[in-house]
């Protein structure tokens, strides 16, 4: 079986048996030469395993595929659902619909060709955007650099020891996902999906066709066009680059997103200029990487390189550090924090900094040399690497899927418009989810609301409604950012809890306040917004190891409504980081008026829905108490106080709020503080009697 050499140098990262520089006997160790021969990309690199390669050519010619082909026999009957896009949405969505009892298939046009092996597993199926960023940030944290090129090994060898572990752990996702979609029963076909149009004869032909399996014609059915696909004839054996029409009752559109490309940026120059979709064919260990954009890709990628030991790694922001942090919902104590971390490292920020023209790109094979800029101060800047972290668009507005023609609603974004409730487009018995109706666009989001879409296109009858239909699609969500360390922030930040009427506190607590932290990962910190009248933490912002795992504690405690002085009261394992919750939680408690030590006395005075404690009415008893017209009182008249409105409190109580309340330290208490006691055990008046 004869193989395209990119295929085959593909197949020679993906084998087990691939050369890794641990394993590699000391004679055979490649030495550093003055010029380095850089690969091509990731996914061509010409580094071939000669036995591996022997063994495939000499294997039998027989056209099969494992993945992405369907017999024609399926391929000719009526599907419940049929998804376009095969990232986390759609494989998400697809088996959400096999667990509702129905037929799905997912149709995906792999983004690379190289990508795709013999055997039909595309590496990057079934996974998102940012799979590369997280296996490279995942090899940056366990490979040794440094010991590497102390062993004088070329940067080629060792990069391809990271691209070695970066395709593995593809492949493992990837076939991961193809299992799960086979133990579902739903069918996976790689090729172009355009949607057709409800007028469309070939639909038109197809509600003909399936008229018997209809309850109803006007339920109405969606035929897709596949091009470039593979399938299997019972006839013939496999057939390539096929034309084939799918139907189905539903239709779920999650094409995802594709890199927002700025003018004046030379990106036909693919070997040394790259953007978050390239970024994933990068073919060489660069040696210096400038960055454009402080979005959450940028900040990864900027940390990533610098981990991996490139020493000169900037990040150009066209405005301001705090601006551009702030757009992305973060706090800026946590923003702040993660600057420092950068900067100690070595990453330079450039604040209002913009590349104005890029003077000179070495063509390829030119290795040594590098890519010459000039910036809008008028400087210049080399570097080795550019990268264009510029933001993403949805995938909406392209001919190839023919969603416009065929009666969907497109921005000119790109955005597809949905009803939030269902995620149902201006199209009949056609939806949306992920990345194609914009914003989060996180994978996380982007599979809720597959599940979410297919649950309210496939629910029937009065029964019980299901938990995803039952989702606000604009909820707040959590965030995970993979720089080193993480970060992660659910809720809101004190300067959005004020804007929505909250008055706050913030809690905050350094990773070094837990053992662990001290031990293992001082850097980073853990905050709690606060409501300062309940105590109820309104939002949770982390930075430090495990962040991003930590914060999905951090939602819980805010959509649980939960106070501060539950979290005092909650006993966590120790050396743990969840310690940091606590300790943020005191802090917190510190700059409450009426904190933890004030909640017993509350459940001891605690009143009667029934009782009126009107300020009209306090003023009344307090006068009354208050014979000298001083306008305080001490304990006795406090108590005697109490015992007016019938109640009788221990001369222990008494004392303890005269010393909690009296803040300037004369052993009485006024009218305000005595108000602001009652103002707290007082029940909540209805919005209807307000």
């Amino acid at each position: 079986m004869k193989i395209s050499a990119a295929a085959a140098a593909l197949l020679s990262l993906a084998v087990p048996t691939a050369t890794a520089w641990t394993a590699v006997p000391t004679t055979s160790i490649v030495r550093s030469s003055s010029m380095s021969i850089r690969s091509p990309s990731l996914l061509q690199s010409t580094t071939v395993k000669d036995a591996a390669i022997e063994e495939v050519e000499a294997a039998p010619d027989t056209g099969a595929r494992e993945f992405g082909v369907v017999n024609t026999n399926k391929l000719s009957k009526l599907y419940d659902l049929v998804v376009i896009g095969g990232g986390p949405a759609g494989v998400a969505g697809a088996i959400k619909a096999a667990q509702m009892g129905r037929r799905a298939i997912v149709i995906d046009k792999p983004k690379f060709d190289a990508g795709v092996l013999p055997n039909g597993l595309d590496l990057f199926f079934g996974g998102p955007t940012g799979l590369f960023s997280k296996a490279l940030r995942d090899l940056a944290k366990t490979t040794n650099v440094a010991a590497m090129r102390a062993q004088h090994m070329d940067s080629d060898v060792i990069w391809k020891q990271i691209t070695n572990g970066i395709v593995k752990l593809a492949m493992r996702n990837s076939e991961g996902q193809c299992r799960t979609l086979a133990r579902y029963g739903i069918d996976y076909l790689q090729g172009s999906a355009m949607l057709l149009g409800e007028n469309d004869p070939i639909n038109v032909a197809a509600e003909k066709k399936f008229a018997k399996d209809m309850d109803s014609p006007e339920d109405g059915l969606r035929s897709v066009k596949v091009t470039n696909t593979g399938v299997l004839d019972d006839y013939v054996g496999f057939v390539d680059d096929a034309e084939v029409t799918v139907t189905g009752t539903k239709v779920l559109v999650c094409t995802g997103s594709k890199s927002t490309r700025l003018p004046g940026i030379p990106f036909e120059e693919s070997h040394r200029i790259f953007d978050s979709d390239t970024v994933n064919l990068l073919g060489y260990f660069p040696r210096s990487v400038t960055i454009s954009g402080l979005g959450i890709i940028g900040i990864e990628f900027a940390n990533i390189f610098n981990a991996l030991g490139v020493e000169d790694v900037n990040i150009l922001v066209r405005g301001d550090v705090e601006t551009s942090t702030k757009k992305l919902g973060m706090d800026m104590d946590v923003a702040n924090e993660l600057m420092r971390l950068l900067k100690e490292s070595g990453v330079k920020v450039l604040e209002g900094t913009s590349v104005s023209e890029f003077t000179y790109v070495p063509p390829p094979g030119a290795d040594d040399e590098y890519i010459e800029m000039k910036l809008n101060d008028g400087s210049t800047m080399q570097t080795d690497l550019f990268f264009a972290a510029t933001g993403r668009y949805p995938v909406g507005k392209h001919d190839e899927t023919g969603l416009e023609s065929a009666g969907v609603e497109v921005a000119d974004r790109g955005m597809v418009g949905i009803d939030k409730k269902t995620l149902a487009t201006s199209s009949k018995n056609v939806y949306a989810a992920g990345d194609v109706i914009g914003a989060p666009a996180l994978a996380s989001t982007s599979m809720e609301q597959a599940q979410r879409a297919v649950s309210a296109m496939f629910h029937e009858g009065e029964g019980d409604v299901d938990v995803g239909m039952e989702a606000n699609h604009d909820d707040p969500l959590s965030i995970g950012v993979w720089t080193i360390p993480e970060m992660g922030y659910y809720g809101l930040t004190k300067e959005q809890a004020e804007k929505e009427g909250y008055s706050v506190v913030e809690g905050t607590a350094r990773f070094d306040q837990c053992l662990r932290g001290r031990v293992f990962a001082p850097d980073g910190l853990c905050k709690l917004v606060v409501d300062e009248k309940e105590g109820t933490v309104l939002g949770c912002h982390l930075i430090g190891k495990e962040a991003a795992e930590m914060v999905h504690y951090g939602m819980a405690l805010v959509k649980a409504g939960t106070s501060i002085f539950d979290i005092l009261q909650t006993v966590y394992t120790a050396v743990t980081f969840h310690e940091l919750f606590k300790e943020a939680a005191l802090d917190a408690n510190s700059k409450l008026d009426f904190g933890v030590e004030w909640q017993e006395i509350f459940a001891i005075l605690q009143s009667e829905c029934d009782v009126d404690f009107s300020e009209e009415y306090l003023r009344e008893k307090f006068d009354a108490i208050d014979e000298d017209g001083s306008g305080e009182l001490d304990e006795d008249e406090m108590r005697a106080l109490f015992a007016s409105m019938g109640r009788t409190v221990s001369k222990r109580v008494i004392a303890n709020i005269m010393r909690l309340s009296d803040v300037d330290g004369n052993g009485t208490i006024d009218f305000g503080e005595f108000k602001a006691i009652f103002d707290k055990i007082a029940c909540p008046r209805d919005e209807d009697e307000e």
